[in-house]
């Protein structure tokens, strides 16, 4: 396996290097949303409840006791409960977007990660050709078709490498992303839920 990979010329350390890059982003963001799960759905119901009570210190102490993101959002958003429907709105939409960055974080290398991947294994491909039909000029076209074979199977495997790489990269981004529109639905309804409540107090 190893022999596979040296034939592959300098190009298949460039994309293992790229694979590196890619596993431990995966690995991060996965530590990452497994540390900010929560019961997200059960606090906006308690909080809720809560709120129609103006129990606000009811609500502060339960976000409090969870670690989820959104958690911190509605804890940082009630801080302002007295200041009124504006500064609640303001505190939402900033510690909303704070979120958002925070789980979006490291996503835009994972994504480079998947484009240059394949982009490296086609120059690759590419340039081993070149080789290969070099040697051929070189022979004065006096060459065997097993050994234009082997020029050309070897040149493909960085291209071959290159979309091992990217191919299950890809799911996993696209995995994260999902996660990403998930919560960022889960806190604007969250922030609307509180925000309106928030109006029927001043009614």
């Amino acid at each position: 396996m190893i022999a596979i990979f040296i034939k592959g010329g300098w190009v298949m350390f460039a994309i293992l290097g790229v694979s590196i890059m890619a596993m431990t982003i995966i690995i991060e963001r996965l530590l990452f949303f497994y540390r900010i799960r929560g019961n997200d759905d059960q606090l906006i119901s308690f909080i809720e409840r809560c709120l129609k009570e103006n129990d606000i210190e009811a609500c502060l102490r339960a976000c409090e006791s969870e670690q989820s993101l959104l958690a911190s959002i509605i804890y940082h958003a009630l801080k302002e409960w007295d200041a009124g429907v504006e500064r609640l709105e303001e505190v939402f939409n900033f510690e909303g977007n704070r979120a958002i960055e925070r789980m979006e974080k490291n996503l835009r290398g994972l994504a480079v990660a998947i484009q240059g991947a394949p982009l490296l294994g086609l120059l690759g491909t590419v340039t081993g050709l070149i080789r290969a039909f070099m040697r051929v000029e070189q022979m004065s076209g006096e060459t065997s078709v097993a050994s234009l074979a082997g020029g050309i199977w070897e040149a493909l495997l960085t291209t071959a490498f290159g979309l091992i790489v990217a191919i299950p990269a890809l799911f996993v981004y696209h995995m994260f992303e999902s996660k990403v529109t998930r919560y960022a639905n889960l806190i604007r309804d969250a922030g609307e839920k509180i925000v309106s409540l928030r109006r029927t107090v001043n009614k």
